[in-house]
């Protein structure tokens, strides 16, 4: 009985969708937000910059006059030798529930996050790494195959 519980929780991880959808997503407006202030601001625009270029090679818009916001959060601190992150992207979007069409919302419509530590070395290597190869490379994925 255990190992079948523990074959059905592994098979359902493995091909687990995300709860978030990206259908749809034409347009986004852009937002570094930086509360860690560890990275230098030239770093972040480099990557924002980067994250810009391949929205645009899927054909997203990095420009949007509706509330359509994909944040890039950054928060880290220092602890002794090393650094602790929290790195998440999300969209934030207006939204109007079903029960009552006429109430206007906020809603986070994709998120996902990635947490690591670091050292002065690594930090801005690390850091790209979380935000360019793992979380953006994630949403292309789950883009590509949902557009």
């Amino acid at each position: 009985m255990i190992k079948l519980f523990l074959a059905l929780l592994i098979s359902t991880n493995l091909f687990a969708l995300s709860p978030f959808s990206l259908e749809g997503i034409k347009s986004v407006n852009i937002k570094v937000i930086d509360k860690s202030k560890l990275i230098p601001k030239y770093h972040l625009d480099s990557m924002k910059n980067q994250i810009e270029m391949e929205l645009k090679n899927l054909d997203v818009k990095t420009s949007s006059d509706i509330f359509s916001n994909l944040i890039i959060k950054v928060q880290g601190d220092k602890i002794a030798n090393s650094y602790a992150f929290h790195i998440s992207m999300f969209i934030v979007e207006e939204s109007s529930p079903v029960r009552d069409k006429k109430q206007e919302n906020m809603s986070i419509t994709y998120y996902k996050d990635d947490f690591f530590d670091t050292t002065d070395k690594t930090l801005i290597d690390d850091t790209k790494e979380s935000m360019i190869d793992y979380l953006l490379g994630d949403f292309i994925e789950q883009y590509r195959e949902e557009n």
